[in-house]
């Protein structure tokens, strides 16, 4: 153990604090006018602990007395080979500059502090405490108690999307605060967002399963909470992990096309962009022919019963495997030909009337900046404009609702940690 003790005025103080915690290392934060006080004290010790100095020159200035505890501190923990776990931090005596600098610096790193106060004092009450009546106040770190830092820090990593983050924030600082089970539980929580916004459905239920397990008996009876954001993630997730695209799957896919954008990953929006087009028209042509394509492709053991108007198209010949697999532009097309009403003006966007390819198509030219993108099968990023042009032709051609997310992801809220003022 050790204790890292401010000096000036009296030694009484720290004496007092020095005697009750025994400490095997002292370390004295002192200036060079301070520093014969300090020797005094270890001298007076009845036992034999290992010292160390921090001095500080300009011990009227909070600046250098800061630095000087960041730079001697680490240096001291290593050179002693003690945790900080393992120190208490005494900030009852120096000057005023001093002791507010030891706390500046010393709740970065430490968990334990005291301060020498009591009852009598001489002045009238106003001066310091007489010998023989100090009281030690032993006190927590209040940023690590809190975690007040890594609450916002966790909120603000939340609100960029980047819950993987976020989580990690919150399981590292759970061990130190007496709500564990609520941040460790948050932290589920996070990480079944993480696996929502990477479109991973399976691993976000188990995780907000677990999540939901957790947090329900600590909100239990509240009117506020994460309850309801667990249960509503839930069950959009188990609507969108079956096996066939559908239209809670598609909106979930513009939601994170549009919260990918707001990261500033372009490329990425725009591949989640494109895909929900595709999805589009893979719905309308399942709608168009019963079911009989599933995400765009026909089984063998189906292809028997596609419809006449399908069976004449070139590109609705079976494959070496027995099925038949359209692209984003020929599920359109199919979907127009068996008379789907919001297919057709994309159809006729993408081809002529006998079925050739129109050199002028809009929404083919937002698509191809996907195609020849660097993620895709090109070396030229997608960038900003290009995601734009897309989601503006994805909106004029599709319908697509693309202002705004229609189950947004709400924000992570500090009053969930259980804090009191």
């Amino acid at each position: 153990m050790a204790a890292l003790v401010a000096v000036g005025g009296t030694p009484a103080p720290i004496l007092h604090v020095l005697h009750q915690y025994h400490p095997k290392h002292v370390w004295y934060f002192c200036s060079a006018d301070s520093r014969p006080l300090a020797d005094n004290i270890h001298a007076q010790l009845d036992w034999h602990p290992d010292r160390d100095f921090i001095e500080v020159a300009r011990f009227e200035e909070l600046g250098p007395c800061y630095l000087a505890l960041r730079k001697a501190l680490p240096e001291l923990l290593k050179k002693w080979r003690v945790e900080p776990g393992q120190v208490l931090v005494d900030y009852t005596c120096g000057t005023k500059t001093m002791s507010a600098a030891l706390v500046l610096a010393a709740v970065e790193l430490f968990q334990h502090f005291s301060y020498v106060g009591g009852e009598q004092r001489d002045k009238g009450g106003l001066g310091i405490v007489l010998d023989g009546k100090a009281r030690t106040l032993y006190q927590t770190n209040p940023w690590s108690e809190l975690a007040i830092r890594e609450i916002e820090r966790a909120r603000d990593l939340w609100d960029a999307c980047q819950f993987e983050t976020a989580a990690q924030v919150l399981r590292q600082v759970a061990p130190r605060v007496p709500n564990r089970l609520r941040f460790e539980a948050l932290a589920e929580l996070a990480e079944g967002m993480a696996a929502r916004h990477r479109l991973d459905f399976h691993t976000a239920k188990s995780r907000l399963h677990n999540a939901l397990g957790r947090l329900r008996p600590m909100f239990e009876g509240r009117s506020t909470g994460p309850v309801e954001l667990v249960h509503a993630s839930l069950t959009l997730c188990m609507e969108c992990s079956g096996a066939e695209a559908n239209n809670v799957l598609l909106r979930e896919l513009l939601d994170n096309a549009l919260r990918t954008a707001r990261q500033g990953r372009y490329e990425d929006a725009a591949a989640r962009l494109y895909r929900a087009i595709e999805m589009q028209g893979q719905i309308w042509l399942a709608e168009a022919t019963n079911g009989l394509f599933v995400n765009g492709r026909c089984n063998p053991a189906n292809v028997p019963s596609i419809p006449d108007q399908l069976r004449a198209l070139p590109f609705c010949k079976p494959d070496e495997q027995g099925s038949v697999k359209l692209t984003l532009e020929q599920t359109f097309y199919a979907a127009a030909i068996l008379g789907n009403e919001k297919a057709k003006p994309i159809a006729a966007d993408l081809f002529l009337p006998d079925g050739t390819r129109n050199p002028k198509s809009r929404l083919r030219a937002a698509t191809e900046k996907r195609n020849a993108s660097i993620l895709a099968h090109g070396i030229a990023p997608v960038g900003k404009d290009g995601f734009l042009q897309m989601k503006h032709v994805a909106s004029q051609f599709l319908g697509f609702d693309l202002d705004r997310e229609h189950n947004p992801i709400p924000a992570l809220e500090e009053r969930w940690f259980g804090l009191s003022g």
